[in-house]
């Protein structure tokens, strides 16, 4: 019996010395329902937490707005800064998140808007979403990085208002031309 039992450790101990080592399996790639990824990285981390600076006097004046921003809290934490108009005819609201892939977090909501277009801003991947097709508010969300992205609001007042997705769109593309590349 003591014969058998040592033969059965050494042919189980044979078997697993023999076997082949485990395949590394890669990690699962996180689901980006559908987001684009960058094709290039730029850096909002410098301005994350001070989106007042994000646009210079004479850019917020090219847009119609008051040089005068204030802070207001987005309801995921991210800072962001508030420009109006003359008059309130217009207010624009930017962030930067430099905490969450918010780009990949508006294509996976993308079923609560009835306007959702994929466009490009700055040659980056973008979307501009509205509630209900009437809507005066417009925003639009560019992936400025894997994790990053810029957050442009629009609303627009008055009896002839612009089209809002139009002045979030410029908006945006001003505040991506101006960040920095990320450095690795």
């Amino acid at each position: 019996m003591a014969a058998t039992a040592m033969l059965a450790v050494l042919f189980i101990a044979g078997c697993t010395a023999d076997a082949p080592p485990p395949t590394p399996t890669r990690a699962p790639t996180p689901d980006r329902f559908g987001a684009p990824v960058p094709t290039r990285s730029l850096d909002g981390t410098a301005l994350s937490d001070r989106p007042c600076n994000l646009l210079a006097e004479s850019e917020l004046q090219s847009f119609g707005l008051q040089a005068r921003g204030r802070l207001q809290q987005l309801p995921l934490g991210a800072p962001a800064c508030v420009w109006e108009g003359p008059g309130f005819s217009r207010e624009v609201s930017a962030a930067v998140i430099v905490d969450r892939d918010y780009l990949v977090d508006t294509y996976r909501t993308r079923s609560t808007y009835q306007v959702f277009d994929a466009i490009t801003v700055g040659g980056l991947p973008a979307v501009a979403q509205q509630t209900t097709v009437e809507a005066l508010t417009c925003t639009v969300t560019v992936g400025i990085a894997v994790g990053q992205a810029v957050d442009v609001t629009s609303t627009e007042f008055g009896t002839a208002p612009a089209p809002p997705c139009d002045t979030a769109r410029r908006v945006a593309e001003t505040v991506v031309a101006d960040l920095p590349p990320l450095q690795k």
